[in-house]
């Protein structure tokens, strides 16, 4: 690599974010050293890991060959032998060194580098070794809400503002160490349970439209003092308007938000139990931007949306959708980090296509399990322009609401184009008899079937919960992974992975963007957002017979994107 490998920032208390070296000062990527070389005698430190080559050289497979090809990346990974590190060596992660790119490769920086945050091959995953704690000091009537970065009971160099202070420090704003007008305040530690969620988004437990507060009260339910951490909209009786509050505000007592229902995190049903409420520290973790496996200055932290279970636990190895920014230095002012890099604002959730966001997926059915169809000439096989192909998504053997179409289906004057879902009670495809799939429907090329491997190929289906609700909803996608001896490319969309079910809001259509917007009748602000609010407005419509379901689906499934709906 160059020398250093990338521009040094000093971690010292007293100057920390100071730029101490520039990237190659010393000397160039593969630069070949003499006695008149600036690294002559530099003194090499202890060996990375193992020091094995064998351990540490790991290599992308491109092309989904399963072998060693030309199309292949190699790197030299940064081992993490800490606890709280798990995933990050079998993933590319910032650190690691290019060792070879093929020549050409457009999107991946050349060989010689290393894999910083922002770069195309960069993953994002989570180190969750702190041991943090929700904290507070209270002083004249007032109180102010930390994370206690490093559990001191202190206001001390890396603790995390969560509220204001005074007049002099802002909320998602990091301690300084030259921070004279808090730091070493005595803190007191809370109960570590106290961020939770009310629903807003008419999904089941939490999931991604759902707003988090900080329950000051500890008493469940949203009342002044409360700290919002997600922007809010909310409604009051007479008032067509949503009254809309900022991340960070502080409920107050007139407030329209005050009286909804707080539930904890791991909440899965809307029923509030005992193990749905989980202390902060487990729900904390943190992209390590400078690879030092401790939180330091540059480093961003998350409240991830827990899956806290075996057959979900890759989608709490990294940044996934759901996870919400608690802090951001690049927009903090008061950082030395700040308005370094373009990166989402903190206080927002993680969304599909976010440059944080990683893919990652859970399995659905393997093979054929779930790909049937219904015979409409009962002829009792798959006849090609005649008979009409699913996926069987809650395994029924009837066509039911959400289950996927491979192929075209036209019934009497109706027609469903494929890569669509049985979304209303009125499709008139709803309640067909499917049957398991026959070599006919395995050989055949028609429509979304020419991607679906014939059975001597095995592979599994997997699902992107877009939505994080943890079920087969709206907004939800099918990619097909050709199985292989690798485990590690089943956790996350990878190279080659085929694309078997998209929903069309979120297929891209491939040109250049015009900076226009065809904005949907009910966006009424014309930002390229369905709100919560524009929600209510169409299920309002919807309830006037102004409107049908379809209508109100599509607004539903513009608001589940949970960002722009625009190309």
């Amino acid at each position: 690599t160059d020398i250093p490998a990338v521009d040094v920032y000093s971690l010292e208390e007293f100057n920390a974010g100071e730029k101490i070296m520039d990237q190659g000062e010393l000397g160039n990527a593969w630069d070949r050293v003499d006695n008149s070389h600036p690294a002559y005698l530099m003194a090499l430190e202890n060996t990375i890991g193992s020091g094995n080559a064998s351990d540490l050289l790991k290599w992308v497979d491109a092309d989904d060959s399963n072998d060693w090809s030309c199309e292949d990346k190699l790197y030299l990974i940064q081992p993490h032998n800490m606890t709280g590190s798990l995933g990050f060596d079998h993933t590319v992660t910032i650190g690691d060194t290019r060792v070879y790119i093929p020549e050409g490769d457009e999107c991946i920086p050349d060989c010689g580098t290393k894999v910083v945050q922002g770069d195309h091959d960069a993953t994002y995953m989570l180190m969750t070794n702190l041991d943090a704690k929700l904290a507070f000091y209270s002083f004249g009537g007032e109180t102010e809400w930390y994370v206690d970065m490093d559990a001191d009971n202190f206001v001390s160099f890396g603790d995390i503002r969560l509220t204001e202070v005074s007049t002099h420090y802002g909320p998602n704003t990091k301690v300084k160490i030259c921070d004279e007008f808090d730091l070493g305040h005595d803190l007191t530690w809370s109960d570590q349970t106290l961020v939770r969620y009310v629903e807003t988004d008419g999904l089941v437990g939490y999931t991604l439209g759902d707003a988090v507060y900080i329950d000051i009260a500890d008493n469940n339910v949203v009342d002044a003092g409360d700290i919002r951490l997600v922007e809010v909209e909310a409604y009051l009786p007479g008032f067509p308007n949503a009254f809309v509050y900022p991340a960070w505000s502080v409920v107050e007592s007139n407030d329209a938000d005050v009286g909804d229902d707080l539930y904890g995190l791991l909440d899965d049903n809307g029923i509030r139990e005992g193990e749905d409420y989980i202390p902060l520290n487990y729900l904390l973790g943190y992209i390590d931007s400078d690879c030092t496996g401790d939180w330091t200055c540059p480093d961003k932290l998350y409240i991830q949306q827990l899956i806290a279970d075996c057959e979900g636990f890759q989608l709490d190895l990294g940044v996934s959708v759901g996870d919400l920014r608690l802090y951001v230095p690049v927009n903090d002012p008061n950082s030395p980090f700040f308005g370094m890099e373009e990166w989402p604002e903190c206080g927002t959730k993680v969304t599909c296509a976010d440059i944080d966001v990683e893919y990652a997926v859970t399995e659905v059915f393997t093979n054929y399990d779930w790909i049937k169809f219904v015979d409409r000439n009962n002829n009792g096989e798959f006849t090609e322009g005649v008979d009409h192909a699913y996926i069987d998504m809650d395994d029924s053997y009837d066509v039911t609401l959400y289950d996927v179409r491979l192929t075209d289906v036209s019934i009497k004057d109706a027609f469903y184009p494929n890569n669509t879902k049985v979304m209303t009670q009125h499709d008139l495809d709803l309640g067909d008899t499917l049957v398991d799939a026959d070599e006919n429907l395995k050989f055949s090329d028609e429509d979304l079937l020419s991607v679906v491997p014939y059975t001597d190929t095995p592979f599994t289906v997997y699902m992107f919960d877009n939505d994080c609700s943890g079920t087969w909803t709206c907004v939800d996608a099918l990619y097909l992974s050709i199985d292989d001896q690798f485990c590690q490319d089943d956790f996350a969309v990878t190279h080659k992975d085929i694309r078997l079910y998209i929903p069309s809001e979120l297929i891209c259509e491939e040109e250049e963007p015009n900076g226009e917007c065809d904005y949907h009748a009910y966006d009424a602000n014309q930002d390229g957002i369905i709100s919560i609010g524009e929600v209510s407005n169409a299920i309002d419509d919807y309830r006037a017979v102004q409107i049908g379901i379809g209508m109100v689906s599509e607004v539903i499934d513009l608001y589940r994107i949970g960002g722009s709906y625009c190309a």
